[in-house]
């Protein structure tokens, strides 16, 4: 093993984990700390790891010996948001992954992984089995690629960002934080990349999705919400009423911070009719993460118009699948009519440039995900503005969402 690029366990800190998740666990800490939940893992690439069963499996079980340690309880007790009885709870918090973690082989002979359990006990094992999967994959089939390599790539791209910001006009502008937990080739790559860009472009970098590295480099943790939080109320409520109950839910837990709403659980144009003048005024701003960019902030900025509120008192946080090209591109276009900032993940945390094995392959990052699929004994389901990332295990509950929400010419993948 390349012990340049990694570690000997996969993870070595609880907080070792996106803030959003931090950030769930406290909203489900506080209303909803009992509801049963199961979660599906997903590779989207054309490549079976059920041939590292194994390694996966032991990294997930050496989760059992995590806790929150006294300095990363003082760490959170100066976080004004998080509060006092999440945080006594969290003291106390344990992985139990034999209980609540079920590997197997599904139908087409691909790994699978299911988590099942109390939502409390078991929202924080989505980003380390994510990561744990990408690290033991790249640790057995992409052990060939050196430290050398993953800076060479990162060098020329700081090189390339600092030569384009200037040329475009957009200093002072461009704004980005690190989103590269759930999908980083190792942790090591993930940590060196937001060191680097805190040295090396500090004007434009601002923080980091991981609080771990957050912590250890002193930056702004960065993180609101995910889809399975909205995802979560379409079984609390009618779905219909799924999205304003859960923002009205996440201020009541938070009173006004981490205002940042994500729009695409059941389609942004469906988001946008729930999104009236009291949430808009509530909320800081909006997240985007499927569909084209352009189309979706000149809806929320049309949106804000109409509504008598002026789009430069908000915020457009893009976070889907850039590299800094697209959202270079991206800033310009909005440059001057709202403001706006870029969570950037397997681009900066697991990008090898060109990089060509001894057999000729070139590397690839995976592509994984784990979703919310059952709350409370309900299916519940994923509809983004792109239809290849909607996800449900029952087919039906989507066409059901799809009729009741109105949504047309949504073509579903077989």
């Amino acid at each position: 093993m390349n012990k340049g690029l990694f570690r000997e366990n996969i993870i070595t800190s609880i907080i070792d984990t996106d803030a959003y998740k931090i950030h769930m666990m406290q909203a489900v800490f506080e209303l909803f700390p009992n509801k049963l939940v199961e979660y599906d893992f997903k590779c989207r690439s054309k490549e079976n790891l059920y041939d590292l069963f194994v390694p996966i499996r032991d990294e997930i079980y050496k989760l059992e010996s995590l806790q929150l340690s006294f300095d990363q309880v003082t760490y959170f007790q100066k976080i004004p948001f998080i509060k006092e009885s999440f945080l006594d709870s969290l003291r106390n918090f344990r992985f139990d992954p034999k209980r609540h973690v079920f590997m197997g082989k599904d139908e087409e002979g691909q790994l699978e992984i299911k988590v099942k359990g109390t939502w409390y006990q078991v929202i924080l094992y989505e980003i380390f089995i994510l990561a744990i999967v990408s690290e033991v994959r790249n640790r057995h089939r992409w052990s060939e690629i050196k430290d050398d390599d993953f800076r060479k790539v990162l060098h020329q791209k700081i090189r390339y960002l600092k030569s384009e910001v200037k040329r475009r006009g957009l200093e002072g502008y461009f704004k980005f934080a690190d989103f590269g937990t759930r999908r980083r080739f190792s942790y090591k790559t993930q940590f060196d990349v937001v060191d680097a860009l805190v040295r090396n472009v500090p004007e434009m970098f601002f923080g980091t999705s991981n609080y771990h590295i957050a912590k250890e480099l002193n930056l702004t943790p960065i993180g609101t919400m995910a889809h399975e939080y909205l995802c979560a109320h379409q079984a609390i409520v009618h779905p219909k009423k799924s999205v304003v109950e859960a923002l009205n839910n996440w201020n009541k837990v938070f009173g006004g911070s981490l205002g940042i709403a994500l729009t695409d659980a059941i389609t942004t144009d469906t988001f946008i009719k729930d999104f009236d003048l009291g949430l808009a005024k509530l909320f800081d701003g909006v997240r985007h993460d499927s569909g084209c960019p352009y189309v979706w902030g000149d809806k929320f900025i049309a949106h804000y118009e109409k509504l008598g509120i002026d789009p430069m008192t908000k915020t457009l946080v893009f976070s889907d699948g850039l590299n800094f090209e697209k959202a270079l591109d991206i800033a310009e276009y909005f440059k001057g009519r709202i403001n706006f900032s870029f969570g950037i993940g397997t681009f900066l945390s697991n990008d090898m440039g060109d990089f060509t094995n001894s057999k000729g392959e070139k590397y690839k990052p995976l592509n994984i995900v784990m979703k919310l699929m059952v709350f409370d004994g309900i299916y519940v389901a994923k509809i983004s503005d792109e239809p290849a990332k909607a996800m449900s295990r029952s087919k039906h509950y989507l066409n059901y969402l799809l009729e009741l929400f109105e949504i047309e010419d949504y073509k579903l993948a077989a």
